[in-house]
């Protein structure tokens, strides 16, 4: 069975078609999303999420989701790491994370973020962009979640930070957990997923492994 499934999926902002029939699924595995700025990607999780209007069936675990509020989709096992981490900056590392789990899934967390281990009582406004970006996926970790969304987690990082954090989801992945991962950074990707989709333009215009999708056209990012 596939965690999650998405059919002929629209969604719109101000009455503006963003995503025009999209169909995905992840099963127990790593699927990415790529695509360039402007695709669609982040407006693709929103709507898994239920944060923007949508047309079409969104099934979790094999039930419909679309008609849940976001709160509900979250008690089900979705957890997302979103874009621009979105943590409570005056709080420690520790604060964070108690906040959105418990203690059985923390030092599971510390155990893949040994740095934040050594820093949990120093406050997430103090720390590297890198380090942080470790935080909001550990946030998302102790969830205990059925399917963990990751929103272009190596934005903005130096690619020593990337490789460490995707040598962190690639753990995650190995412990079960079915990652959707949305990203630009195709090196990073592929190095996660086994299987990808390409949106461009609110569009799935290629998909397949990532064996098949080795030579992705450079030009799908450039749009």
């Amino acid at each position: 069975m596939n965690v999650l499934e998405v059919r002929n999926l629209k969604a719109y902002y101000d009455g503006s078609e963003v995503l025009k029939g999209v169909n995905l699924n992840v099963g127990k595995e790593a699927v990415a999303i790529l695509g360039p700025n402007g695709a669609g990607k982040t407006t693709l999780i929103k709507a898994i999420c239920g944060l923007v209007k949508t047309e079409g069936e969104i099934r979790f675990l094999g039930k419909p989701i679309q008609n849940m509020k976001t709160h509900e989709r979250i008690r089900m096992g979705i957890a997302v790491c979103p874009e621009g981490r979105r943590l409570f900056p005056d709080l420690s590392v520790e604060d964070n994370l108690l906040l959105a789990g418990d203690e059985e899934m923390l030092e599971i967390a510390y155990e893949i973020f040994p740095k934040l281990k050594e820093r949990k009582n120093q406050a997430v406004k103090t720390m590297s962009g890198g380090e942080q970006q470790m935080v909001a996926i550990a946030r998302a970790l102790v969830q205990k979640p059925k399917l963990l969304i990751l929103d272009e987690p190596s934005i903005g990082l130096a690619p020593i930070v990337v490789k460490t954090i995707g040598e962190a989801i690639a753990r995650i992945r190995d412990m079960g957990i079915p990652v959707l991962i949305v990203e630009q950074n195709v090196h990073l990707a592929f190095r996660i997923a086994s299987r990808a989709y390409v949106l461009v333009k609110g569009e799935i215009v290629k998909e397949g492994s990532v064996d098949e999708l080795h030579n992705l056209e450079e030009h799908y990012f450039e749009l």
